[in-house]
């Protein structure tokens, strides 16, 4: 079993395939960011929040703040970003959390995404490494 310790897995690039990815969708009209993750290529997933957007059907969070608030949403391309590969489970739950926690703490996060529980941790990880990106 290969382990890595906490700032080598924390530090690591993600790699641009497509599939089972954490990943980041900014809004185009407030570059608030909306974070998930999928189990499928991300480029489907972006599809199905564009598609929700299109039908008037708020089912996913970044649906419901585009119609909610009226703001404008870009391609793929343009709006998604990949964050962490990672394979479904436990662990890809908690690269989530991290990451809506951290765009939280750092205001970029749409308020849709409602978060309840801080972890210190994921502060002391997010606080000590340049994994965010933020523009």
């Amino acid at each position: 079993m290969n382990h890595k310790h906490i700032h080598q897995q924390l530090t690591e690039k993600p790699i641009n395939t497509n599939s089972r990815e954490i990943y980041k969708l900014k809004c185009n009209t407030c570059n608030n960011a909306h974070t998930g993750q999928s189990g499928r290529s991300v480029t489907i997933r972006h599809k199905e929040h564009t598609h929700y957007i299109r039908k008037n059907n708020p089912i996913s969070a970044y649906a419901l703040h585009i119609l909610n608030k009226r703001h404008e949403y870009g391609t793929a391309e343009e709006k998604l970003e990949l964050l962490k590969p990672y394979n479904k489970g436990t662990r890809m739950n908690c690269w989530e959390a991290f990451y809506m926690q951290a765009f939280h703490q750092y205001k970029i996060l749409i308020k849709e995404l409602q978060i309840n529980d801080i972890n210190p941790l994921f502060k002391l990880a997010y606080t000590s490494c340049d994994l965010l990106r933020i523009p």
